[in-house]
Order: C-alpha cells, then sequence, then structure tokens
C-alpha cells in the first residue's frame, strides 16, 4: 500500500476501529513506520551507516564553510572554517564532546547547553527510525496546520528525558520540524529546526537545508552542498585531541 493511502487507513482505523485508546502511541509508532517508509524505508535506512558532508552555515550576515562526518549510532565531527577562524568539534561516543579552536590551548570540553545539543545532534539517524531500540518513545499529539499543510505531531521523550515535538508533514509523509524548550540567556523558549530541500543520498531523503528558529526569527541556516554516503573514515577521527579526556 502506498504511503499516503496507508496514512489515510491508519487515520480512518484510529477513529473507527480502536476509538480514543488507539490515540496514543500504538497510533504514534504507525505514524513513524510510514514515515521512514516514505523516506526510503527500513533497508535503505540500515545501509546508511556514515556520511559526510560538505555546505555552509549563516548565522545572521555571516558565513562559515563546514564539513561533517557522521556515523551511527551517535559519533559526530564538525569542522567549520569562516572569517573569525576554524572550530572543529567532535563526539565518538564516548567521551565527552569536545571543542578546538585555538591550538595553543588544546581542546575543551563543551559548555553544558552546547554539550546537550551536540549530543542530540550527534545521533546518527533520525528518532523516528529504530525508535523502541533506542529509547525514544513516542506519543501521538494531534495535529497542526504550518504554512498551509497539515501536520501530524508526535511527542518524544529520548532516554536521556529530553521531550521534544516532531512534525510530520501529512502529504509528504516527511519529517520537517522539531521542536524543544531550552533556557537561552536565562528564560523558556521554544527552539525549532526545520528541515527542507529532501534529497536522495544512498536511497534515503535527507534535509540539505535545516534552520535553526526560535519566535519566528531565524537563527542558523545550514545548506549542504554534497553528502557522500558510508565514506571510509580513519578509526580515530571523532576521538578528543588529547589524552586521558573524561568520559561522560
Amino acid at each position: 500500500m502506498a504511503p499516503s493511502r496507508l496514512l489515510r487507513f491508519l487515520v480512518i482505523a484510529c477513529f473507527c476501529v480502536a476509538g480514543a485508546a488507539r490515540l496514543g502511541a500504538d497510533f504514534a509508532v504507525d505514524l513513524a513506520r510510514v514515515s521512514i517508509e516514505a523516506a526510503g524505508g527500513v533497508p535503505a535506512h540500515e545501509a546508511l551507516r556514515g556520511l559526510r558532508a560538505v555546505g555552509v552555515t549563516r548565522v545572521g550576515e555571516r558565513e562559515a564553510g563546514f564539513i561533517l562526518h557522521a556515523e551511527r549510532p551517535n559519533r559526530l565531527r564538525v569542522e567549520s572554517v569562516g572569517e573569525r577562524g576554524s572550530l572543529v568539534r567532535g563526539f565518538d561516543g564516548v567521551h565527552a564532546p569536545w571543542r578546538l579552536d585555538d591550538p595553543a590551548q588544546g581542546p575543551r570540553r563543551l559548555a553544558r547547553g552546547e554539550e546537550q545539543d551536540f549530543l542530540f545532534d550527534a545521533e546518527f539517524d533520525s528518532p523516528l527510525f529504530d525508535h523502541a531500540r533506542r529509547g525514544i518513545s513516542l506519543d501521538h499529539a494531534g495535529s497542526e496546520l504550518i504554512d498551509g499543510r497539515r501536520h501530524q505531531k508526535l511527542l518524544a521523550t529520548s532516554r536521556r528525558g529530553e521531550l521534544f515535538m516532531l512534525f510530520i508533514d501529512e502529504e509528504t509523509h516527511l519529517l520537517t520540524r522539531r521542536a524543544q524548550a531550552k533556557r537561552i540567556r536565562g528564560r523558556e523558549t521554544v527552539v525549532e529546526t526545520c528541515y527542507e530541500d529532501f534529497r536522495p543520498v544512498a536511497g534515503v531523503l535527507l534535509p540539505h537545508v535545516i534552520r535553526t528558529v526560535v519566535e519566528g526569527r531565524v537563527l542558523t541556516e545550514a545548506r549542504i552542498e554534497s553528502i557522500e554516503a558510508n565514506p571510509e573514515l580513519p578509526a580515530d577521527l571523532f576521538a578528543p585531541p588529547a589524552p586521558e579526556w573524561p568520559r561522560l
């Protein structure tokens, strides 16, 4: 059954067969499954084990080129070069995330807020893929009209207890937005991450434009120019460049 027809079938079954009890975790799992199928399917997701992405990040009027390496399950390294110099951040899945922007000072641990964000970003797979095994629980949270398009909402809880809302476009069935409450400059606000310009990478549809938005204002915009699937990577690429680095 095609994803669009399957989604309509699930909605009808939700209300007519199982009633209100079906509105919740079970329906959320079905929506996640439909979304993963629309993005390429389970076999393609499983086969995509790592990637190398090259692009440009814009913050206000400033731009910086970046090279991003990621590898399942949660290894990440991002190298940025801009007018303010270079910055490398990394996480090997074991030791605390680190940053290096001044070779004379050596690597430093990320600040708490930045570290939490980096750990979240280091999760290689979509939060909808294999979510139960990865300790991510899902609950259906209704729907919302965004820019004229209806989105199904899923409330997700990570194994670390983080709460975030996921938005699935009813037409494409793709995960197009994530929202999470965060404390910025001493006050609580909602940070939205928007995913656009989906293109196939080894059979998986991945966003090539990612925006961070707060109260309607774009804070950052990353535009990916190219993605290489499953590149050969050095074994120590993600490791902190210092001995005796603390573990998480």
